[in-house]
């Protein structure tokens, strides 16, 4: 987890000057780390993805979906259908994370690791010729430019 909230936020966030504010923000990349991992890990239960399954998904992906549902979701759902989520205890929240993600299609969110490097002949572009360069002003001197 620490690995990669430091690649993400590359060891500091330089727009936070203070201690404190570095500190709280650190502090919430923390938390919403932990609220990624517990909806991913709500996924893979669901749909019984093992490390050994072909289908491994992307926290980024699952970022990104969150994001993009988010704001709709705060318009169309009231807020009395929140409430309801509070007086949860940590069981009944973890058995509603798997009912909605028994709504969630796994191939959507699944990791697109990059393959190896393509080795690529480096040459010119197709229909040039390599030549050997010539200086204007010699060839101007020359007179085989006129």
């Amino acid at each position: 987890m620490f690995q990669r909230l430091e690649s993400v936020l590359h060891s500091e966030v330089r727009s936070l000057g203070y201690p404190r504010a570095a500190l709280f923000a650190f502090g919430i990349a923390v938390v919403a780390y932990n609220v990624l991992s517990t909806v991913q890990a709500a996924v893979e239960q669901h749909h019984q993805l093992e490390e050994s399954s072909p289908i491994e998904l992307s926290s980024y992906f699952i970022a990104a979906e969150v994001r993009a549902s988010y704001r709709g979701m705060m318009i169309a759902v009231a807020d009395s259908v929140w409430d309801g989520y509070q007086s949860l205890s940590p069981r009944q929240v973890g058995q509603a994370l798997l009912k909605i993600a028994a709504k969630v299609e796994p191939k959507t969110l699944r990791k697109h690791p990059r393959g190896p490097k393509i080795a690529h002949k480096k040459g010119y572009a197709p229909g040039y010729v390599a030549r050997q360069h010539v200086a204007t002003a010699r060839a101007l001197a020359n007179g085989k430019l006129s």
